[in-house]
């Protein structure tokens, strides 16, 4: 395991093409944390003045990198971790935010969490999100990790789908490998931990959510791909309601009104179909948003419900 300061500008096009990539619409406390430096990070870019001028570096504040090659799966992840404002000088612990799809997200979700707290929306928070290390393997890597099940048909297609059904073992990764070394590393606060997932990710933290009650409090879940293997997720729900009456979690779902009208559509009767077995200890919120795509619509997405999980205004 190690850290590096995070060069943005590696960064970057990584961002814009997960934007414009993303998925398929139809297809405990920690201990002790031992001082380390001030998180940094680097965006290099052409910023005005003189054509001739040396561009000068944009620093982004208390981001770094962490490195970590998975004992359970064999994959190299890179933990992204964005502080909260004047973490080096507290002393108090944070809940913890966890970001799928970090190549696009984790800029999206650091920013936004940094504007909302500065200005008492939200409390303050540290943002882990969870990429991945080598070149870029984007469909590769979500058609792995993020499904639950193997399924030959759908998502990016036969090529991608030939690797599906890694879900349980990166849930493994998360529970056994990520969070301990968070918890190990950083002021995290016992007991707050959130899940946010877009897609692919929205179905993977929907399974979270029915198969691991407990590893995460809440859950942001944006236009979960619900009709993966013949919407599966709807007969593991009814068989986890014949068998329990609680469902301890804090889940904001959502999508868009101009996504494949599949995603709102299933969303709908997801919740639906939660609501109707009035689960002890679910609190639920969800949300067709109007005028927003699959491929726009997480930004509004994720500052709603984190400022619903979180209880913030």
């Amino acid at each position: 395991m190690s850290s590096t300061p995070y060069a943005a500008a590696t960064y970057l096009p990584l961002l814009l093409a997960g934007l414009l990539a993303c998925a398929p619409s139809n297809t405990a406390g920690g201990a002790e944390v031992p001082a380390h430096e001030e998180p940094r990070a680097v965006l290099e870019t052409h910023v005005g003045g003189d054509a001739e001028a040396a561009p000068r570096p944009m620093i982004v504040d208390r981001v770094e990198l962490r490195d970590l090659h998975s004992e359970i799966n064999g994959v190299d992840y890179e933990l992204r971790v964005s502080l909260p404002h004047g973490y080096e000088d507290a002393e108090e612990r944070f809940p913890v935010v966890y970001i799928l799809d970090a190549d696009y997200s984790f800029l999206i979700a650091r920013n936004i969490t940094d504007h909302l707290a500065e200005r008492q929306h939200l409390e303050e928070v540290i943002v882990v999100g969870i990429a991945y290390g080598g070149p870029l393997r984007y469909r590769e890597n979500r058609s792995r990790d993020y499904t639950p099940l193997f399924s030959p048909a759908g998502g990016y297609g036969p090529e991608y789908q030939k690797v599906s059904g890694g879900g349980p073992a990166f849930l493994r990764v998360i529970e056994e490998e990520i969070v301990p070394f968070i918890d190990r590393h950083y002021r995290t606060r016992p007991g707050d931990r959130t899940l946010v997932g877009h897609s692919y990710g929205g179905l993977f933290s929907t399974w979270t959510m029915l198969t691991h009650p407990g590893l995460f409090e809440n859950f942001v879940i944006v236009s979960p791909s619900l009709w993966y293997h013949d919407r599966f997720l709807f007969d593991l729900e009814d068989r986890y309601a014949a068998e329990h009456r609680s469902l301890p979690a804090r889940a904001y779902l959502c999508a868009g009104s101009r996504e494949d009208e599949i995603m709102p559509d299933d969303l709908k009767a997801f919740v639906a179909q939660l609501n109707d077995h009035h689960y002890a200890d679910l609190e639920l919120k969800s949300l067709v948003m109007e005028g927003e795509t699959h491929n726009s619509i997480f930004p509004g997405c994720l500052s709603n419900g984190l400022r619903y999980v979180l209880r913030g205004r």
